[in-house]
């Protein structure tokens, strides 16, 4: 036996190399992202993911129940970052999307009152002397989904489902039955699972005082119906995990799991609201303690679901082109990179 595998036997050496070898991976990630950040430069991508964040955020608040006039800051901000915006930016779906905000923001607070007049103003002299896009224009802002019939959906064609799907913020007070949720969930447990390893777990959270917290602790929550939603926490479990390439393994698995969830959800006419998990360590051991979890998971995504309204107001949330997403032929730059 050679004297690699011999030391490869060893138990204890071979736990200790592991352990040195996640620790470098983690350190590798930590640098990568602190160079990479949304904040780490002033490329056209990061320009577009910050017009993208602004678009989101206006968009949800003039989607919330009882809408107030608000964003006044953020309006003007995302009318400067569109004004001093690269080239490639200009071309891109994000301006567009910008623009279009930005419009839908003027109609909002049109006849409001209590509207912030010099930002509203700000916003229509930016308007009045941008240029006409050169690409095809998008509808950002809200939409109104009424009249709808969610036992239809599990008979629509694949895109059109998928097409009807959206984020539900307003639920109706009825509970989802328990038989409806278990369906879902075995449905979601289909999902590709590495090695079929099955490490995601569904946390529905019914105790109030764990529902606040959760709904506290998780982002993007703000609008979502507290009184009437249903919530839960996916996680994944990192005793699954074997070696620091899989580091990341179970936010995929549990992301796999929770759209798959979405859509189960949604063929069984129930809205679902996928709740962003961008919080610190401190605050996950938080919530896990506080919610009785094991500490061997690891909080990946949260969810509102429950039964919709007859009428919804919605971020419009416009996608991007297929051409600024789709890469073909990758491969030919592997000379490049080598």
């Amino acid at each position: 036996m050679s004297l690699k595998k011999k030391l490869k036997s060893v138990d204890s050496l071979r736990q200790f190399v592991k352990r040195v070898k996640i620790h470098r991976e983690y350190f590798y990630d930590a640098r990568f992202m602190s160079s990479h950040l949304l904040d780490g430069g002033r490329e056209s991508s990061h320009e577009q993911y910050r017009i993208m964040l602004r678009v989101h955020s206006l968009e949800k608040g003039m989607a919330y129940r009882s809408p107030r006039s608000f964003g006044a800051a953020k309006a003007v901000a995302l009318a400067q970052m569109l004004e001093n915006a690269s080239i490639e930016t200009r071309t891109s779906t994000a301006y567009r999307m910008g623009e279009s905000v930005l419009r839908a923001w003027l109609e909002f607070h049109a006849d409001r009152d209590d509207k912030n007049q010099d930002a509203y103003e700000a916003i229509e002299r930016f308007l009045a002397r941008a240029e006409e896009p050169e690409v095809e224009a998008c509808e950002a802002g809200v939409r109104t989904i009424s009249e709808r019939d969610p036992d239809a959906w599990a008979n629509l064609p694949f895109d059109e489902f998928v097409a009807s799907r959206h984020s539900t913020r307003r639920y109706s007070s009825e509970d989802v039955a328990d038989e409806v949720l278990d369906e879902a969930v075995q449905l979601a447990m289909l999902s590709p699972s590495a090695c079929n390893r099955q490490m995601v777990r569904l946390h529905v959270i019914d105790d109030p005082e764990g529902k606040r917290l959760l709904y506290d602790t998780l982002h993007g929550t703000g609008g979502v119906d507290y009184d009437t939603c249903q919530m839960g926490l996916i996680t994944y479990d990192s005793r699954s995990l074997e070696f620091y390439g899989e580091r990341n393994q179970g936010y995929l698995n549990a992301g796999l799991f929770a759209m798959t969830l979405v859509y189960a959800l949604h063929w069984k006419g129930v809205g679902a609201c996928l709740l962003q998990f961008g919080n610190t360590a401190a605050e996950e051991r938080a919530l896990i303690r506080g919610l009785g979890i094991p500490e061997y998971e690891r909080a990946a995504v949260g969810i509102s679901f429950g039964h919709l309204e007859a009428s919804d107001v919605v971020p419009a949330s416009v996608r991007r082109g297929v051409v600024e997403v789709l890469r073909r032929n990758a491969s030919s730059q592997i000379g490049n990179v080598l």
